[in-house]
């Protein structure tokens, strides 16, 4: 051998006579030396070490990392998903992220359980069900994307954190609540963002995300949730909503709300998106927006004079 230890990408070594060949270790694995080479060549089992022979060694943290996949890959996950999360870098942060794909995916299931009963109860068509289907795997797969590339923060990185503009169903979802949550999941998968066709000829509006028009959306969302809270306009925890909208507009925040959005709530986003909105997170239908905006306009007056 060329070396007498090998390096397992941590200040320890490792004696190469302790490490065992890919063989062995997709033996006690019970998988496939296929399999685990494929691993070691996306580099998500990569092997402790090389011979200068190109032999693949392995020893015990690889084993326990080689576990750890098979456990993810029997609950569903993907090898993208995987690899974000055995590399979390230290123990906690790799077990955080972990934690946070388990989350996404508990979450995923809960969404299908609700469709699932949903169409048992009305006998749909085989048709109607594969849509919905469809659209739960499109939602998904955008929400696992956005998890997978986001890299800070990783123990507040939890699905549908950081102003999702797609509410989540309710425990007893009814099927309205279904149909609602399914036609704004398609609404927005379709890129036909609740804001894009309202606000884009509004001075200062900016496209796509980080813009004003959403910035502005996630005001109106934690609005609508202090209200619906019973969070009154002049009560302490109403001044990180307003804090948020003055993020968004700067100075002189209160004269700015009112010409831009105060007197123009129907332009802010489509009738649609917020009806949907509406119906999923149960609130009264008639313009929760407007609702929104009164909520936030006492809370700036309170404020701002």
């Amino acid at each position: 051998m060329a070396s007498a230890v090998a390096s397992n990408d941590k200040d320890d070594e490792v004696p190469v006579d302790a490490l065992i060949p890919i063989g062995e270790l997709a033996r006690r694995a019970e998988i496939p030396v296929k399999t685990l080479r494929h691993y070691s060549d996306i580099g998500i089992v990569p092997p402790a070490h090389r011979t200068e022979a190109g032999y693949r060694l392995y020893g015990e943290e690889q084993r326990l990392r080689l576990e750890t996949v098979k456990t993810l890959r029997s609950l569903g996950f993907e090898l993208d998903e995987i690899s974000w999360m055995v590399d979390g870098g230290t123990r906690r942060s790799g077990l955080r992220r972990q934690l946070c794909g388990v989350r996404g995916r508990l979450l995923e299931l809960r969404r299908l359980a609700l469709i699932l009963q949903a169409a048992i109860e009305r006998d749909e068509p085989a048709s109607v069900h594969l849509a919905r289907l469809q659209t739960i795997a499109r939602v998904a797969e955008d929400q696992r994307a956005a998890l997978i590339d986001r890299t800070a923060d990783d123990h507040a990185a939890t699905p549908g954190a950081g102003g999702q503009t797609l509410p989540e169903l309710p425990d007893s979802a009814d099927h309205g609540q279904v149909d609602a949550w399914l036609e704004l999941a398609a609404l927005l998968a379709d890129n036909a963002g609740p804001v894009r066709a309202d606000v884009a000829d509004r001075p200062g509006a900016e496209d796509g995300p980080g813009g004003l028009a959403t910035d502005l959306l996630g005001v109106l969302h934690d609005a609508m949730e202090a209200r619906s809270a019973g969070v009154a306009p002049d009560d302490a925890r109403a001044d990180a909503v307003v804090d948020r909208l003055r993020s968004a507009f700067g100075g002189d925040l209160l004269r700015r709300f009112v010409n831009e959005v105060a007197w123009h709530e129907g332009d802010l986003a489509s009738r649609r998106y917020w009806r949907l909105v509406a119906r999923v997170r149960g609130w009264p239908e008639h313009s929760p927006q407007g609702q929104a905006v009164d909520w936030l306009l006492a809370a700036l007056r309170l404020r701002c004079g």
